[in-house]
């Protein structure tokens, strides 16, 4: 069995095929995994024009000088037919001419199958081209069924059974030596909380603020961490945090770090925390739970579907400043230790790059008998 990647995403601002491959690393470590049960191979529309490997997977890159999504790519499909693939797994759910295309030259043998990348069900047109492509289409992957509900809903989606849950990818963090982590940082206690993301209206820092003023009235020795790259709401944050005594003293806005330092700040808190309304999958969630930090996490179907349920992390209701305050000063009547120690096994059994392209695989295997 032969798996192929194909972007129809071009992105002529990047002339390296290692700069790419980097860029889009933890979608390489899953195919490199997939690469140990079945040959993978990946194709898209870069600045360049060749072959690149790594990992027992095969980078074909076209091309381009256009950032056009929109065009038909017939070059591209042409050589995924000729790499005479059983699978393709087409990164996104956007690209519906594209997919009709591609199924022509394939023929009908060829499972194809959608990966959402956090993608908007269209409207108008759009969604009667998407409700077309789904004739072609044998499978759908989706970090959680609920993601996709307005893709259903909008009748793009006919059949549910057509949908498969997995994550998009994982990470290679592994927790770190906590108390080390701890010294290097600053952090002392056991009430650490680390919060890493946008901020954004969607990723809702104004509410977590808000759940843990109230939540240091009971606990005022936490600490809460942020670390952010955008900074829409930074104004609103800050005002927020100069306005109140505990969190002046609390919250610390650490702003932006190089990725490969977060495995620290992982390793070293306590707690991770998201405020997130809608997300398709969070790498961030994934990175703090491979390093036994534990989740508090909305919910959200992504974020549910990532720690089974509340087994592996703790939620409360996007939005709701009280019910997150409500589980924080709830959290240390369970045993810190344990939890931590149970979702780091978890990680590794169910949401490493492994256990994901071990579950792809068999994917796969079945959809190729249907």
């Amino acid at each position: 069995m032969k798996v192929v990647f194909a972007s129809y995403n071009n992105q002529p601002g990047y002339q390296s095929p290692e700069e790419w491959v980097e860029k889009i690393n933890k979608l390489a470590d899953l195919m490199a995994a997939l690469a140990k049960h079945c040959p993978v191979e990946f194709v898209q529309h870069i600045g360049y024009n060749g072959l690149f490997t790594r990992n027992g997977v095969e980078f074909h890159f076209l091309f381009t000088e256009k950032k056009d999504k929109h065009r038909l790519p017939g070059r591209m499909n042409r050589m995924i037919k000729q790499m005479k693939p059983d699978i393709v797994i087409v990164s996104g759910l956007i690209y519906p001419l594209q997919v009709i295309q591609l199924r022509w030259l394939l023929g009908k043998n060829v499972k194809i199958i959608a990966r959402h990348h956090a993608d908007k069900a269209p409207k108008g047109f759009r969604r009667m081209l998407q409700k077309s492509a789904d004739s072609f289409i044998n499978a759908y992957l989706f970090t959680s069924l609920g993601n996709a509900g307005d893709w259903i809903a909008a009748g793009i989606i006919k059949n549910k059974k057509k949908i498969l849950e997995l994550p998009a990818a994982s990470t290679e963090f592994s927790r770190m030596d906590r108390t080390e982590c701890k010294e290097k940082l600053g952090m002392s206690g056991d009430k650490n909380f680390l919060w890493v993301g946008r901020l954004n209206a969607n990723k809702d820092p104004m509410t977590v603020l808000m759940g843990f003023e109230r939540y240091l009235l009971t606990e005022p020795n936490a600490r809460l961490f942020m670390i952010f790259q955008e900074a829409d709401l930074l104004k609103q944050v800050e005002e927020k945090i100069g306005e109140n005594k505990l969190l002046t003293v609390s919250v610390h806005l650490v702003g932006q770090i190089p990725h490969d330092q977060l495995r620290e700040w992982y390793s070293a808190a306590d707690h991770f925390i998201s405020g997130s309304h809608n997300e398709g999958g969070s790498y961030a969630l994934l990175e703090a739970m491979a390093c036994g930090c534990i989740p508090i996490v909305t919910a959200i179907p992504a974020a549910l579907k990532m720690i089974d349920d509340g087994k592996y992390g703790i939620i409360f209701k996007p939005g709701d400043a009280n019910d997150l305050a409500d589980k924080l000063i709830g959290l240390y009547s369970i045993d810190q230790q344990l939890l931590s120690e149970s979702i780091e096994k978890y990680f590794r059994e169910i949401l490493s790059s492994e256990a994901i392209a071990a579950k792809l695989y068999d994917y796969c295997k079945e959809l190729l008998v249907k």
